[in-house]
């Protein structure tokens, strides 16, 4: 252990609330270039949610309020991590780490900046683990359980496929000790409350097969008969990005084991969460990618326990080691088209 090199990485980089200042105003600057160099990527939207087509021309027609409006979004997400980490203690220690992660990894691409209704789902799933996380140890739970279905059925309302993730939420429900039949009936009513709200509005616009075919693209999987049509480099990005994501989830297991019940089951849950995502994602690979946003913030929790608890030389040197592989990717993306994605 280098005493000299924790101590300034745990005061500059971990707890300082000025960095969070400072990598805050980086990457709205950082952000605002890459939008004038790059634009708007051209992403058409699946068709995998209900609100969205009404609003997407507006934002098509506007490039710069797509480009604020993702911009805000990534912002609130990250100050929703924020706000679970320091309402739940999520982790322990003082950190500032759950800010500024999620704003850094949700802004080395162009295809971040623009606004989609993937940041709403987003939004609107990390809201409902308030709610999840509030029912730990409750023998009411049932009152929490309607408000996270009806969070997860707004998410739904943007992208459809947040609805897979109730399952998930029930299981994590039972783990916080607060499972029951009543739960699942209230969790199942506050879905079903939301989207009779949405069918409503499509009968009234006397357009039912439009509140239809979401549902149908949950049949609408992958065919696994045939290799996806990717690239060398791109297969090497995907392998890489792999590869990242494990080696957090792997290298933070050792502070995991360390945890207190509850913080245990929470980092656990993300972790399932991330694994669930890489699975859908793979599952709909030609559909959506919905699911890579929710990777991305789920996983920021975990990076930021794993640097807020080590205090390794190495896994601090790779702190600032993968800082600078991600500016390299940011100004490759900056002056270059050869990004395999």
């Amino acid at each position: 252990m280098n005493t000299l090199l924790v101590r300034n990485f745990k005061s500059y980089f971990v707890e300082s609330r000025f960095i969070s200042l400072v990598v805050s105003i980086a990457v709205i600057v950082l952000r605002f270039l890459m939008f004038l160099r790059k634009g708007l990527p051209d992403i058409e939207s699946s068709g995998t949610n209900f609100v969205w087509p009404y609003i997407e021309t507006y934002f098509r027609q506007y490039p710069l309020v797509s480009f604020l409006s993702g911009t805000l979004s990534v912002f609130i997400i990250s100050y929703l991590i924020s706000e679970l980490n320091v309402r739940y203690g999520v982790i322990r220690m003082r950190t500032t780490m759950p800010f500024y992660v999620p704003l850094v990894l949700f802004s080395i691409h162009p295809f971040f900046l623009k606004m989609t209704p993937d940041y709403l789902g987003v939004i609107f799933i990390l809201g409902s683990l308030f709610p999840l996380l509030a029912s730990y140890q409750y023998h009411h739970s049932h009152k929490y359980a309607f408000q996270f279905g009806a969070l997860l059925a707004i998410a739904g309302a943007f992208q459809i496929y947040a609805l897979l993730f109730l399952p998930l939420w029930l299981i994590g429900l039972s783990a916080m000790g607060g499972i029951s039949f009543r739960s699942f009936i209230a969790s199942v009513f506050g879905i079903i409350l939301v989207f009779w709200i949405v069918f409503a509005m499509y009968v009234f616009g006397d357009n039912i097969a439009g509140f239809i075919d979401p549902f149908k693209r949950f049949a609408e999987i992958y065919d696994f008969t045939q290799l996806p049509g990717f690239s060398v480099p791109q297969w090497g990005f995907i392998g890489t990005a792999l590869l990242f994501i494990f080696f957090f989830i792997i290298a933070d297991n050792k502070y995991i084991t360390r945890e207190r019940s509850f913080t245990k089951k929470v980092l656990i849950f993300s972790i399932s969460i991330i694994v669930f995502s890489i699975l859908m994602q793979t599952l709909y690979l030609n559909q959506t990618l919905f699911w890579m946003y929710a990777i991305v913030a789920f996983l920021s929790i975990i990076v930021a326990h794993f640097y807020t608890n080590t205090t390794f030389r190495l896994e601090i040197l790779s702190y600032f080691i993968i800082l600078g592989l991600l500016m390299f990717y940011y100004v490759f993306n900056f002056f270059t088209d050869l990004s395999p994605f």
